[in-house]
């Protein structure tokens, strides 16, 4: 089995930096890397496609349907982005406050209920992404596209890379190291029978995109 996990396309948001919403649609760039991942998998047999239900990541999917033989796109909430406290959502990314709130998370994690306010902790967030691979790895399929966000990316691939050993700080360091694309690729493949480990094949080729303008600058990773 083979999962090809894609961020969706670049939204105006997350090219002015700003902490987004469960809402929010493609702008026409996010529509052209879209059509473009689309493109890249044309010659995939795909069995499924699941998507987070969040606009950006539902049109990211729509798009990857329309060239793949009009697949049914299915909305899971499991593949949503790892929820920040709404203190921080629709606040700049260098924001001063902001920034302070989300260190002071992370140094919590690790501590089983700590929250500070309406977040998503460390351990449900990667709980979720176990629930996700799990339930890929019962669908029978063989090649499902997964389109997701930035953040639950990274969960994904720490899980496959450690599973139960990804850590905290394990997390910490991925956060700050591995950056996700708009509409970059990720390859998964489970390689035994259900329920056997999964490895990760392909990290984030954007190559796709090479030849769209791109506004946000790759280099530089959501410092928390």
């Amino acid at each position: 089995m083979r999962i090809y996990i894609i961020r969706h396309g670049v939204t105006q948001l997350n090219a002015s930096g700003i902490r987004q919403t469960s809402e929010g649609f493609l702008s026409p760039e996010g529509i052209a890397q879209a059509r473009a991942v689309a493109e890249r998998l044309s010659n995939v047999t795909i069995d499924s496609i699941f998507t987070s239900p969040y606009p950006r990541a539902r049109q990211t999917a729509d798009i990857i349907s329309a060239q793949v033989k009009q697949l049914q796109v299915q909305e899971s909430p499991f593949l949503i982005e790892v929820k920040y406290p709404t203190e921080v959502v629709g606040k700049p990314k260098t924001d001063p406050a902001s920034v302070r709130i989300l260190e002071t998370i992370q140094a919590h994690y690790g501590e089983e209920g700590w929250r500070y306010s309406d977040e998503e902790t460390f351990e449900e967030f990667v709980e979720r992404a176990h629930t996700v691979l799990d339930y890929i790895s019962k669908t029978g399929f063989e090649n499902v596209v997964v389109v997701s966000h930035e953040r639950f990316i990274r969960v994904l691939v720490g899980v496959v890379l450690l599973g139960r050993e990804f850590t905290p700080g394990v997390f910490r360091v991925v956060r700050k190291n591995l950056y996700v694309s708009n509409t970059g690729i990720t390859i998964c493949e489970q390689f035994q029978n259900e329920g056997g480990p999964w490895r990760l094949m392909q990290l984030n080729d954007h190559a796709h995109v090479d030849a769209i303008s791109v506004h946000q600058d790759p280099g530089k990773a959501d410092p928390v």
